[in-house]
């Protein structure tokens, strides 16, 4: 049996099949990185010599636990050598700016194994780094995001963020703002406002909330277990988070990824935070998407995915952990 679901904020269709969950699969997966070695890892301390100069750290050169640089190979910068000059299409220098933030100085340690103390250090870095960015008059919108694992696109195993801030609005953010602007006009509040808020009433699709945010799978997830965590307030833009409320989303955050790097062994995940592009409306919140599975065909032909997990099973699967184990933030 299968199911359509629409998804409030993009307009894009997900089709739920979990008769897929019994596909036979032929393949083994390798995720055995090429070293272990910190020596050769230009992340590591007292390396710091092997990438560009840090505009960010908290603490000298091989002392810190936190440190950020550009990216050494950006996908957008200042170098306005080359662009497309045929006058059939449209096309843009490739400006902005691209940093990588360490979060960790050990080489081997998953963030979902940090201490909420340490992932509050790294959220507080984060939005540090996003207020500097914003400041730019030529960028329009900010992307923090995690790629941990190798199925999630990340090149290097030692735990790093990157922040991208871009010259123009993304194709998705810019349909968020314009069907959140439609839902405002017809419904008079915002669609995350609203999305949150029947989530916290039904209690369905809800895993977890504290004084200032909520988890839940959402409605139309494109990914099995996918999680969103949303501020109960109607906040815009990241860096108008208060300490105290980072430090309230680090123990969420903490609590979300220790479950999620026990769907299997080795899971590699994303994180994405959804800001607002300058001079729009709209309402900050996180993505936390396991790769379960590779899209194929069919996403790449339709950008509309299939999800073997209902969300409502992914909710209750989480929320008997946290019942059942209390200790997962510990």
């Amino acid at each position: 049996m299968s199911e359509l679901r629409q998804d409030i904020l993009t307009g894009e269709w997900v089709i739920f099949a979990g008769n897929r969950k019994s596909r036979p699969y032929d393949f083994i997966k390798h995720s055995i990185p090429k070293t272990s070695d910190k020596t050769d890892c230009q992340f590591c301390p007292g390396n710091e010599a092997m990438t560009p100069n840090a505009v960010y750290q908290n603490a000298a050169d091989g002392e810190w636990t936190i440190r950020v640089f550009p990216n050494k190979y950006p996908a957008v910068n200042n170098d306005k050598s080359e662009c497309c000059d045929e006058d059939f299409y449209t096309s843009a220098y490739g400006n902005g700016i691209h940093e990588v933030v360490v979060d960790t100085a050990e080489h081997s340690e998953a963030i979902h194994d940090f201490s909420v103390k340490h992932i509050a250090e790294v959220l507080k870095t984060i939005r540090l780094r996003y207020n500097e960015m914003m400041k730019n008059p030529d960028i329009k919108y900010v992307e923090a995001f995690k790629n941990c694992g190798p199925e999630s696109g990340a090149s290097l195993m030692h735990s790093h963020w990157q922040i991208i801030a871009v010259t123009v609005v993304p194709r998705e953010q810019k349909v968020i703002c314009e069907r959140n602007n439609e839902y405002k006009l017809k419904n008079g509040k915002c669609a995350v406002c609203a999305i949150t808020e029947y989530e916290l009433d039904k209690k369905i699709r809800i895993i977890d909330e504290s004084d200032n945010f909520a988890a839940y799978t959402p409605f139309a997830s494109r990914m099995s277990y996918e999680i969103d965590i949303a501020a109960k307030k109607h906040i815009k833009h990241y860096g108008d988070f208060s300490d105290e409320m980072l430090d309230e989303l680090a123990c969420m955050l903490k609590t979300m990824l220790k479950m999620v790097s026990g769907l299997r062994e080795n899971i590699c995940y994303n994180i994405c935070f959804e800001d607002t592009p300058k001079d729009c409306d709209g309402h900050w919140f996180m993505r936390i998407l396991p790769r379960m599975g590779n899209p194929a065909g069919f996403e790449y032909g339709t950008n509309s995915y299939i999800n073997p997990v209902l969300p409502e099973t992914a909710a209750e699967y989480y929320r008997n952990i946290l019942v059942k184990k209390n200790e997962v933030v510990k």
